[in-house]
């Protein structure tokens, strides 16, 4: 009988209990379908996360990383890099000239965001911080400015049937390709700063911008980062807060006043125990009565192997964030060299992997949009007939400080020597525009040449 429960038991946690593998924990839900799981579960796992960013220092630091590592300070930089003419073609003058209005229009708030408030550097970091806490992050393009759309204003319960298609979490999409069509906005009430689910405005998908790293093939929107690690912070914030409880019983000292002589106190009812509490103040001295003695209880600290433990944790912690140990705590006093410069190189993919994403699906549209719109208004940069030439343009992602920059740089003196990379793809991944720094570098030659011609012109004056 022993080996069919075992068997039983065995069952049941491979099987899960006949549960879905993907419910996200929550009862009720009876389909593995992703955007099936999301229509009950995002509005709770996006308001926990959005909770852990506000009063847990681990989650609040992660979110400032994503923003860090992804955009950097200054954002990801878009250097337009036009083929227009036969190829080898010196497009430098005309290069300078849209990436020059290009920057007059992005770093002036009134222009380039709905609200006034955000230059695209600034723009930038408030979308991944966004993305990094609720999943995703919507961005509405209203003529030539952008508006960051509140996440929670698409609800996740509003779905149905269309003419020629279906909508689900507050998005339409096509019956056949399954393409969206528009995105649900939900009104907002800025006086009682509540969402009327009942009211929505219907914006088309051209006038959105949906950031989101998809997890699963059709995905409709997008998980928060946190929800992985959510319950293991959790226990680690719920631990800690314990251990410096036991820390406070176990800085104290407890006494307790004991009688010998009962003659006194004999109790008219020997069921009932009468209890006497007695507080002593600090550095108080009193004088017991005869037959009393005290005695002090001095608790033990609770919390052997606590290292141990958050170690544990941190790394399950860090495993779900995607983020190493090292760069989430910003700690490397135990880190060897080749330790921590491991530990940069894998970070540095992680967040070159995300650059992308931002690059692929914000960042080029916000551009390919302003140009269309500067054609139209200036047709001194081309045709629009050449908007397939004119949009093309480099996005550089942050360039990150290096722990060892002359290894770097040889490194890439080596790949360059090789004939695996060219100085314009350097000199682009430094940052830099490459016909800049190319004219810079041949004026300082020409430079350096007259000076030289002219200390011999006056050696030879001299000499004569």
């Amino acid at each position: 009988a022993s080996d069919v429960y075992k068997r039983q038991d065995l069952k049941r946690s491979i099987t899960n209990g006949s549960k879905p593998v993907v419910d996200f924990g929550v009862a009720g839900v009876a389909s593995t379908d992703i955007n099936s799981v999301l229509k009950f579960t995002l509005t709770h796992i996006r308001n926990k996360s959005r909770e852990l960013s506000l009063n847990n220092p681990i989650a609040k630091n992660y979110i400032q990383k994503c923003a860090d590592g992804v955009v950097g300070s200054d954002g990801i930089t878009i250097k337009p890099a036009v083929e227009i003419g036969e190829l080898g073609d010196d497009n430098s003058k005309l290069n300078q000239s849209i990436e020059k209005l290009f920057y007059r229009y992005a770093e002036d708030p009134e222009q380039f965001s709905y609200d006034g408030q955000l230059s695209i550097d600034l723009f930038q970091q408030v979308v991944e911080k966004t993305r990094a806490r609720d999943g995703e992050c919507f961005i509405r393009i209203r003529d030539n400015k952008y508006e960051i759309i509140d996440s929670a204003r698409l609800v996740s319960t509003r779905f149905g049937l269309t003419k020629n298609g279906y909508y689900s979490n507050s998005i339409e999409f096509d019956g056949t390709t399954h393409k969206p069509i528009a995105y649900y906005i939900h009104n907002y009430n800025p006086i009682t700063y509540q969402i009327d689910t009942g009211s929505y405005e219907r914006v088309p998908a051209e006038e959105i911008i949906h950031y989101f790293i998809p997890e699963f093939p059709n995905q409709q929107r997008g998980i928060p980062d946190l929800f992985a690690g959510q319950k293991v912070l959790q226990e680690l914030q719920e631990y800690i807060q314990a251990t410096l409880v036991s820390k406070k019983v176990a800085a104290s000292t407890t006494a307790f006043i004991t009688n010998t002589n009962t003659g006194d106190y004999e109790l008219e009812d020997e069921e009932e125990t009468r209890l006497n509490v007695e507080y002593l103040e600090a550095g108080s001295i009193y004088e017991l009565n005869p037959g009393q003695d005290i005695k002090s209880v001095n608790p033990n600290a609770g919390v052997d192997g606590i290292n141990d433990f958050v170690n544990n944790l941190m790394n399950q912690i860090s495993m779900s964030l995607g983020i190493t140990k090292m760069n989430l705590m910003g700690d490397t006093s135990n880190a060897s060299f080749s330790a921590a410069k491991l530990a940069d190189r894998l970070q540095q993919t992680t967040f070159k992997t995300r650059s992308n994403a931002m690059i692929s699906r914000v960042l080029k549209k916000i551009y390919a949009n302003w140009l269309a719109n500067e054609l139209l208004n200036n047709s001194k940069l081309g045709r629009f007939s050449d908007f397939d030439n004119l949009v093309i343009a480099h996005y550089i992602p942050v360039k990150n400080t290096s722990i060892d920059p002359v290894k770097d740089a040889q490194y890439e003196i080596m790949l360059l020597d090789a004939g695996l990379k060219s100085k314009q793809q350097i000199i682009h991944e430094m940052g830099y525009s490459p016909d800049v720094v190319f004219k810079q570098i041949e004026e300082e030659k020409s430079h350096g040449s007259e000076q030289e011609q002219q200390t011999g012109n006056e050696d030879s004056g001299t000499t004569n």
